[in-house]
């Protein structure tokens, strides 16, 4: 019995290490999560101007001092001939570009964001025209592939 006492004595002793920490003053406010919310319209006409928006807030706050936030756009299963917007902030948290594009189909956003040590990138769909559904192109690429691009836009 006792070698069980002895054994469990360890773990005991770590349980109680690991809860006074947590507990320790100056452990610090967890990090509250950047968060980004479209702003774009998920349907738009052929070569007509699009406004690429999004609001960034952390918390209750508008997050105005974004380091970066810049739009990748793509057709469906099309993203290595992706593009980079870089956007400009406008009032109140909110980043916005404008591009358009001339065919129809299905197109990705994703907002590349960095904001406050954080670095998040949402994506949505927009629906150019009336696509035929037979000619959208599953698009399964990876966010990897946009972090390449992005560290070929930081490079500029």
């Amino acid at each position: 019995m006792k070698k069980f006492v002895w054994l469990g004595l360890p773990f005991l002793l770590l349980g109680a290490c690991g809860s006074e920490q947590s507990a320790s003053p100056g452990a610090g406010e967890p990090i509250q999560e950047v968060m980004v919310e479209f702003n774009t319209e998920q349907q738009a006409d052929p070569a007509e101007e699009i406004l690429l928006s999004v609001t960034l807030t952390q918390g209750d706050e508008a997050v105005e001092d974004a380091d970066e936030v810049v739009y990748e756009v793509w057709e469906s299963g099309d993203r290595d001939n992706s593009e980079m917007i870089p956007a400009e902030h406008t009032e109140d948290g909110v980043y916005e570009a404008e591009t358009s594009f001339e065919e129809e189909g299905l197109y990705y956003m994703q907002a590349h964001t960095t904001a406050r040590s954080l670095h998040v990138m949402p994506k949505q769909e927009i629906t150019v025209g009336n696509p035929d559904p037979e000619s959208i192109v599953p698009d399964d690429s990876d966010d990897s592939q946009g972090m390449d691009k992005m560290e070929d836009h930081s490079g500029h």
